[in-house]
């Protein structure tokens, strides 16, 4: 589920945004957490809690973390091809230790290495020929008892194959979604595409992203900071067209189309955000052909949000 594929619009869009809170919740054992929207659960240090900007954890001083990425449709076989001391060495990383092991009992590949003068790196892959999980813990040079602690949470993995992801669980809001599918979830975007798959090249999808609700920043104030987001990542020339200030369902709500460039390609990046408590709720659209038409299906969508507001 890499985002490579999608189109020239997507790409940065799903490697920008992030930001928004996800409940954290425990299986049986106690002091274990299960990392949203994967089938992965660990014990986490003292000091250390699930972060609400990509699934993993993040110690309390933000220095060191521990990302965790999911594939279910993964192949440990084949993804494994390329974690290799050749294949780290070759990016410049100084190999302190590597092995091959079990965990969660599947078998599994662990490389300890230095990064830049001032990182470490904990790299681990583990599956079998239907899914891959990789953990990558990084922590400062100095903190060698934050090795220690990553190591620790490495021996704590257990994974569920059969257990069913559902990221809607926690999802703060709900649309009418025809004719867009779910397509897959990449914390912290729910992606929608025609046909529920990846977004494919020249293909338009559609965003919603959950953003805590900070107050005293308007939606308009959200909106531009997400373009200047975009715009440090290659987005050139944006237009703002169709601006509006309005009440949708209850909510005050923010619209705009962004005609936009970028690798030298037009297309257009529809926004709409809405607040509704905790929450502001951003739908993002991107095309590149049939622009009126996908810009009037974005907007048939966003206009059903409906906000799920949390008893006190």
């Amino acid at each position: 589920m890499a985002p490579a594929s999608v189109c020239f619009l997507g790409f940065f869009l799903l490697m920008a945004r992030t930001g928004n809170a996800q409940e954290e919740f425990l299986d049986s054992l106690e002091g274990r957490v299960v990392i949203s929207g994967t089938r992965l659960s660990l014990i986490p240090p003292s000091g250390w809690a699930q972060s609400n900007m990509f699934p993993g954890i993040l110690k309390e001083d933000g220095r060191s973390v521990i990302q965790v990425y999911d594939l279910p449709d993964g192949n440990f076989f084949r993804d494994g091809n390329s974690f290799t001391t050749e294949n780290f060495q070759s990016k410049g990383a100084h190999i302190l230790a590597f092995k091959q092991l079990k965990v969660a009992g599947f078998p599994a590949k662990f490389c300890y290495m230095q990064g830049d003068s001032a990182k470490r790196i904990m790299a681990l892959i583990f599956g079998d020929s239907t899914f891959s999980t990789t953990l990558i813990g990084l922590y400062p040079d100095t903190a060698l008892s934050t090795g220690q602690a990553i190591r620790d949470v490495f021996a704590s993995i257990h994974y569920k194959k059969a257990q069913a992801i559902d990221p809607f669980r926690t999802a703060p809001f709900i649309v009418d979604s025809e004719p867009w599918r779910f397509a897959l979830y990449s914390k912290p975007l729910f992606i929608y595409s025609l046909d529920g798959k990846e977004p494919a090249p020249d293909r338009p999808f559609l965003t919603i992203t959950p953003y805590p609700r900070k107050e005293g920043v308007s939606l308009q104030d959200v909106s531009e900071g997400l373009i200047i987001k975009d715009m440090e990542n290659g987005l050139q020339n944006p237009i703002l067209n169709h601006i509006s200030l309005d009440s949708v369902n209850g909510y005050v709500a923010y619209e705009v189309e962004i005609r936009c460039e970028l690798g030298g390609q037009t297309g257009v990046l529809y926004q709409f955000l809405a607040s509704g408590g905790d929450y502001t709720i951003v739908i993002e659209g991107v095309a590149n052909t049939d622009i009126e038409s996908n810009v009037e299906s974005f907007r048939k969508l966003a206009h059903t949000i409906r906000i799920k507001i949390q008893s006190q």
